[in-house]
Order: structure tokens, then C-alpha cells, then sequence
């Protein structure tokens, strides 16, 4: 009996995914996903608390993690400072494995949770990244330097989703994601 619950809770889980993923979360229907996944509406609801309950079953690990994540990060150079171009490709492969696990999750996260609580989602990963590059790059940050670096890790953030978003094999990603990083990064010291 166990293993059916399982079962079940897993292909309502994929099937809230898709539905997500494709139309976002006000847009999604939880009569489509309970048809997709071939559990009456009214049983899908003694498995999740209504449509937010689901959403909060899907990304809130992911919610939860990559913050926390990036954040150890960036701990990661206070205790063993190495220079921007050693430090990203390293943050790039974290990120890449956080995606591994996330990846779909990160995505409706990212593009699909409008006038939810995961609204803020990457907003948040943004000024992880900012924080990271912005102390790489300048000792003293002056306003616009801090304009300036928010820009550019949220262009950045953008440039790896749309990645993400294509679907592509995971070592096409990984020459991506790491071309991104030498196209904002390589060398920024001097072009600014």
C-alpha cells in the first residue's frame, strides 16, 4: 500500500511539473493535472493541499537549497580567496550540479511563479551572484559600481537560464554556461 502512495504522489508530482512548467502556476489547471496523471481530482487533494500545496511540493526544495547554496558559495572564497576566473568556473559547475537536481524546478521557479510567495526566486539568486562578482571586482564599491555588477549578474543569471531553457545534453550546457562566464567575466577587471 505503501508503494502506491509513493507511486501516486510521484506521477501527480510529474504531472504538476509539466502542467507548471508549459503554463506557470496561475495559468496551470488541477483538473488537467489530475487527468495527466489518471487520479481523480477530488483524490489528488487528499494527497496535496490544492493547487499552491502542490507548487509548494515541487519547488520548495529547490526554493529552500539554492540560496543557501550559493551563499556557501561565496563563503567558499572568504575562506580560501582565489581570483574571479578561477572562482566562477568553479561556482558555474556547483550551479551546473544544483540544476542537475533542480533544474526543472529552477526553471518554473524563475518563470513561473509570479504573485507567489517564489516570486522573489530570481531576484535571490541574482544578488548571490552580485555579491560574489561585486567583491571579485571592485575593494571599494562606489553606487554605480553596484548598479553596475547588478546588472551585469542578472544578465548573466538570464544568459544561463536560456540555456537551461533550450534542454540541451549536459556537456553542450556545460560549454555553454562556461562560454557565458568568459563572454561577462574574463578579464572584467580591465573592461570596465
Amino acid at each position: 500500500m505503501q508503494y502506491k502512495k509513493k507511486d501516486i504522489t510521484e506521477k501527480i508530482l510529474e504531472a504538476a511539473r509539466r502542467e507548471y512548467g508549459e503554463k506557470g502556476f496561475r495559468a496551470g489547471n488541477i483538473s488537467k493535472i489530475a487527468a495527466d496523471c489518471g487520479v481523480p481530482v477530488g483524490n489528488l487533494y487528499r494527497y496535496f493541499d490544492g493547487k499552491l500545496g502542490l507548487l509548494d511540493a515541487i519547488v520548495e526544495p529547490a526554493y529552500d537549497e539554492i540560496p543557501r547554496f550559493t551563499e556557501q558559495l561565496a563563503a567558499l572564497d572568504q575562506r580560501e580567496p582565489m581570483p574571479l576566473d578561477v572562482l566562477l568556473p568553479r561556482i558555474a559547475d556547483e550551479l551546473l550540479k544544483a540544476f542537475d537536481n533542480y533544474g526543472r524546478e529552477i526553471l518554473i521557479l524563475c518563470d513561473k511563479c509570479a504573485s507567489t510567495r517564489y516570486a522573489d526566486f530570481f531576484d535571490k539568486l541574482a544578488a548571490c551572484v552580485n555579491k560574489v562578482v561585486l567583491r571579485k571586482i571592485y575593494a571599494e564599491p562606489t553606487d554605480d559600481d553596484r548598479m553596475f555588477c547588478e546588472f551585469i549578474s542578472q544578465a548573466f543569471l538570464n544568459s544561463v537560464l536560456d540555456v537551461l531553457r533550450k534542454g540541451l545534453p549536459r556537456e553542450q550546457t556545460t560549454v555553454m554556461v562556461r562560454r557565458l562566464l568568459i563572454f561577462y567575466f574574463d578579464g572584467i577587471e580591465n573592461r570596465i
